[in-house]
Parts: C-alpha cells; structure tokens; sequence
C-alpha cells in the first residue's frame, strides 16, 4: 500500500475508489434470509468487519493520495461525477523541506483554508524527491535524443533551462488555420563553446501538438545561438516560433530544449483550443 501511494505520488496520481455494491445492512434486516441465529453483537460484529475488510485498501488509496472513496453508497453516478469536478479544478501547491527530518518524510504536512473552517482541503499524503526521480531518468536515457524526448513527456515542466510557451492560431487563405508557437528560454542557463574565435551555444528542440482525438503535429529544431546575441539581450531570454497548419480541435502544446554542451533540459506546455469558422 505504501508502495503504490508513493508511486501515485510521484507521478501526480489521485485515486477516487468506487463500489459497485448496493448499501449492505446487518443481519437482523430481513430474518426469513438470516443465516446467523445468534443475533448478539459479537456476531452482528462479525460480518460488519468481514463486509468491511476488502474496502479497506479502497479507502486507503483515496485517502493517501488526496481523493475519496464512494463505498455503499448506491450512488455510483454521484460519485463519478464528483470526481470528475474535483479532479478538473484544484490547486498544485509547492512545498520545499527545510531539514533533514523534513526532507527524510518524518514530518506530516497540513493544509487550511484561512479563515474558512466550512472547507474541507483533501491532499496527499505522500510527497518525493524530485532529485531521485531526475536520478533514475538519467540513468535509463543516457542518449541525448532520450532525454530530450524525456523532458518532452515530463509530467511536470524541466527547469534545468527555464523555458515557456505560448500558442495562438491564424486562419490563412492557403494553408487553412495555422497555430503559431512561441517559444522562450533563458540564455543565462546555456553553455557556450568556444569555435573559431566564437562561443556558440546548441540547442536542440523537439516540439508536439497533440489534439483531444489523439492527433499530433510535431518539430524539431536545431538553435545556434552566438554569445554576442544573448549579451545583446542583456544575457536573457531567447525567442523564437514555429509555425503548424492544423484543423479545429483542442490542443496541448508542449516543447522541451537541450543545451548540447553542458546537457541540461527544460519543457514547457499550455493548451488551445482552434475553434469552428
């Protein structure tokens, strides 16, 4: 159980379990169907428990991973779309430990609304390393086109070089409707190597379009930045677009970068939606 709240954790799993069965009573309810004659509490006690046991890990999971369980409720409908609502609005809180003890899980954390005892805030229990999990990526994509792919696929953004992105789109009278990205990275991150009396940062790019159908559109990029460029930026961000004819749809941006010489990534992501003429 630890193991699988942990692994939730990691990857930003929340779990809303859900029973299929109708709402079970004890064994007084109906005596023409009793199979127990004993009707003392022991007894009646008993099959509470039994019922209860196999929902146990049901209700752990939901309740470690900061969601909830829909038990004997008869309500399956409810419960679905409860957790679809809760699911589609909440907050990513940020929380970094300051000691040892913290940082080795010994402390519990808890969150309150201020002010606001009529809210009841549902959170993990279970929090990670980021450090361990870049660990382990590293070790299993050793290839520079690995990990850039990697970075693209990150659950959450690479930071290694910060980067950002944002989409827009443009109807055009020979290719259609066309989304225009933007994207942006801090120069001060990179690496320069020096050619030919030059230092020159590499940069490769990989970049997706993904549509709620699972359609894609995809680039890839190669930047060569001059050192005397970013010093003209006052040592900052870098910009540059792609453009991509695509149809209606919603869409999820993402791109990630790789700093050829010194191997750091990054990764941003945001959504669009390209509606009807």
């Amino acid at each position: 159980m630890k193991r699988i709240a942990s692994e939730a954790a990691r990857v930003g799993v929340v779990i809303y379990s859900l029973g299929t069965r109708s709402n079970t009573f004890g064994p007084g309810i109906n005596v023409s169907e009793n199979g127990y004659p004993d009707f003392s509490p022991r007894t009646s006690g008993r099959e509470l428990a039994e019922s209860k046991m196999p929902q146990a890990p049901l209700e752990t999971l939901a309740a470690e991973t900061g969601g909830r369980s829909f038990l004997n409720a008869s309500a399956l409908d409810d419960g679905v779309d409860e957790a679809l609502d809760a699911s589609s609005a909440y907050y990513l809180l940020a929380w970094r430990p300051d000691t040892e003890s913290q940082a080795a899980g010994k402390s519990r954390i808890k969150v309150v609304v201020k002010d606001r005892p009529d809210l009841r805030v549902r959170m993990r229990q279970h929090f990670f390393d980021f450090r361990a999990t870049q660990a382990v990526v590293k070790t299993k994509t050793n290839a520079p086109e690995d990990e850039l792919r990697a970075a693209l696929g990150s659950l959450y953004p690479r930071r290694d070089v910060p980067a950002l992105v944002s989409a827009s789109f443009t109807n055009t009278t020979d290719k259609g409707t066309v989304l225009n990205v933007s994207m942006q990275i801090d120069g001060e991150y990179l690496g320069f190597d020096e050619s030919d009396g030059k230092q020159q940062a590499v940069v490769d790019v990989l970049g997706i379009a993904v549509d709620d159908r699972g359609q894609f559109s995809s680039f890839k990029q190669k930047l060569d930045i001059p050192r005397e460029v970013v010093i003209a930026k006052n040592g900052r961000f870098i910009k540059w677009a792609q453009a991509l004819p695509l149809p209606t749809g919603l869409y999820q941006v993402r791109f990630a970068v790789r700093d050829r010489q010194t191997g750091r990534t990054g990764s941003a992501m945001t959504w669009i939606e390209i509606p009807l003429h």
